[in-house]
């Protein structure tokens, strides 16, 4: 009796082992999914030229010149306040940071702002694409102007 009793038990064990297991997994391919389509809208926002929208990277001036997603606009963290990008309330945004709460904070710093169209793209390191080192006037020219030149 309680040599069945303890093959229940190790059975038991290895049956929650494996739906664990399985739920880590299909929440893992969840995320992986959520960030190459999270990857793949913003690189087609990036090579189109139709809609209006604002890339905005709010870490440290230093660390953007390091390298940074193209088309961005760097408004560190800091000024973000007291920097508005555009009247427009209904442009689209996606801000991105060194980190996910960074992007985050920034997001709901603009959406308290009044803008409608704001999405937290997360850490750079999420970011699969192409990286555009120092500081780009073109980049500048194609989402608007920078920080330093017109501040709103």
């Amino acid at each position: 009796m309680q040599e069945w009793l303890q093959y229940l038990l190790i059975f038991i064990l290895v049956v929650v082992t494996a739906v664990i297991a399985g739920i880590y997994r299909v929440r893992r391919n969840r995320e992986q999914q959520k960030n190459l389509s999270l990857n793949s809208t913003l690189q087609k926002l990036i090579n189109q030229d139709q809609y209006e929208y604002y890339l905005i990277d709010v870490r440290s001036e230093a660390e953007f010149r390091k390298g940074h997603i193209p088309t961005a606009v760097n408004v560190p963290y800091g000024q973000l306040g007291s920097f508005l990008p555009t009247d427009k309330l209904f442009t689209n945004m996606v801000v991105y940071g060194r980190s996910p709460l960074q992007s985050n904070r920034a997001a709901t710093v603009l959406s308290e702002a009044g803008y409608f169209n704001v999405t937290s793209f997360g850490p750079i390191f999420k970011w699969r694409g192409p990286v555009s080192r120092g500081k780009d006037e073109k980049d500048e020219k194609k989402t608007g102007s920078s920080p330093s030149s017109s501040p709103a």
